[in-house]
């Protein structure tokens, strides 16, 4: 599934995505699990960003079987936040139980646009903590598994190879978008 966003960038509406897999078939109420990872996500962004769509897939295909125009924002309260430029990003990254061809352990990587840092001695490299913790949450849900109906869903690889941890950078990373 994918969850499209926007927000302003150099003065110009830019769009930017996130795209999960999950374990299992496809869901039996799409709709269900779209409003379930909006809701995980929401408290990431500031209400400067807007969710535009979701789309889900099926299994190995890239043409979408089910779609929701959404009309939501950012829930994050970003009182003492300092959002940063726009190609600044909060990165998630999750081991798998994947491993390559040299034995190494297979990483997913999620990128979330509208990074926020604080107004003190950390600098602007170090994320907002209060970002950084709903990050963090959300790739513990996806981890462990969140509930939709009657159906727990965990994040995997494209493949089907399920995540194993979750680790929120603490720095603010830089994520181009595409041209």
């Amino acid at each position: 599934m994918q969850v499209i966003k926007s927000f302003a960038y150099r003065g110009a509406t830019q769009e930017f995505s996130n795209r999960y897999h999950f374990d299992g078939g496809v869901p039996g109420d799409w709709n269900a699990l779209f409003n379930a990872v909006v809701a995980l996500e929401q408290y990431i962004f500031p209400n400067t960003v807007s969710f535009k769509m979701a789309r889900g897939f099926a299994p190995g295909s890239d043409v979408a079987v089910a779609n929701l125009v959404l009309s939501s924002a950012g829930l994050l309260s970003s009182t003492n936040g300092i959002q940063l430029p726009g190609d600044c990003a909060a990165m998630l990254k999750q081991a798998t139980t994947k491993v390559s061809t040299k034995n190494h352990v297979v990483y997913v990587f999620s990128y979330y646009h509208a990074a926020m840092h604080t107004n003190t001695n950390t600098g602007p490299d170090t994320l907002w903590s209060f970002q950084l913790s709903n990050v963090q949450a959300l790739g513990d849900a996806m981890k462990n598994g969140f509930t939709v109906g009657a159906r727990t869903y965990k994040r995997t690889t494209p493949d089907g190879h399920l995540v194993t941890s979750a680790t929120a950078d603490g720095q603010v990373r830089h994520r181009d978008f595409p041209r």
